[in-house]
């Protein structure tokens, strides 16, 4: 497997929790991010802000150009913790606010990101997944919104992210039943792009994340913003900002040398 833990990058963390997000550099171009928390990859406020702030050291890091999300051992992440919750008012819009403000971050960022999704990946911790670009599962991973059987529901933007990745039906299966579905039957439905044996998991996605990163940076950002404001805002708004985005790649050094590599039957070095 490849040894993850090659370059730890400096992060500005100030929770106390920083310490359950490590940050690493294990392939050029490529961060991966591994949730440490226990019990199985536990989402505490200390975690979702840690992990919020990674993010948004990435995003500032222009060596960075693909991101890689993962668990450890037999989770992904199991979500927020029960025994954590309170029936205050100012507790359970905080609680939102952070956990969709992590999935906004990872949505709107000009970074990719691959969730590896190495065992459970339930509750809050799905959801994370679904805010990602593309997600791959090992073969063991299991996944589910359990929410309903505890009396609360997927918020944190689960309620809109499933249905738009899986459609209204299945995404009202697995919302109101709270069941967990194997790797196959999330592949099967869409919630899952791929699954890989799980002693090659990290390996696979770490592959994926290569190639993203050794394309044009810019142009990399620029279909994620535009996929992403299409699917969130309609055709016709996706339409207008490729056109504006069109132009801003095409007159960049990108794609001056894109074009010359090309020409001269080489690969492109990017900015």
């Amino acid at each position: 497997m490849t040894d993850a833990s090659k370059e730890e990058l400096p992060t500005n963390q100030p929770d106390i929790e920083a310490s359950a997000v490590r940050v690493t550099q294990p392939r050029p171009g490529v961060a991966l991010i591994t949730i440490l928390s226990e019990p199985l990859g536990v989402l505490r406020f200390g975690v979702k802000r840690a992990l919020k702030s990674a993010l948004e050291d990435l995003e500032r890091d222009s060596r960075i150009r693909c991101v890689v999300l993962t668990g450890t051992e037999r989770a992904f992440s199991v979500g927020s913790d029960i025994r954590d919750f309170r029936q205050e008012v100012d507790w359970l819009l905080e609680n939102e606010d952070l956990e969709a403000g992590v999935c906004a971050a990872i949505e709107a960022s000009r970074l990719p990101v691959i969730a590896a999704c190495n065992g459970f990946t339930l509750g809050g911790g799905a959801v994370l997944a679904l805010a990602c670009d593309i997600r791959l599962a090992a073969a063991s991973a299991r996944f589910g919104f359990p929410e309903v059987t505890l009396g609360a529901f997927a918020s944190g933007s689960g309620t809109q992210r499933l249905p738009r990745l899986v459609g209204r039906g299945w995404a009202l299966d697995l919302l109101l039943t709270g069941r967990t579905m194997d790797a196959a039957e999330a592949k099967a439905i869409g919630l899952i792009e791929n699954i890989v044996a799980d002693e090659r998991l990290l390996d696979r996605a770490l592959d994926l994340a290569s190639r993203v990163a050794a394309n044009s940076a810019p142009a990399v950002a620029a279909t994620k913003r535009c996929v992403n404001a299409g699917l969130r805002e309609g055709f016709s708004a996706g339409l207008a900002l490729e056109r504006e985005l069109r132009v801003k790649t095409g007159v960049g050094p990108d794609a001056i040398e894109g074009q010359a590599a090309f020409l001269e039957k080489r690969p492109p070095a990017f900015v």
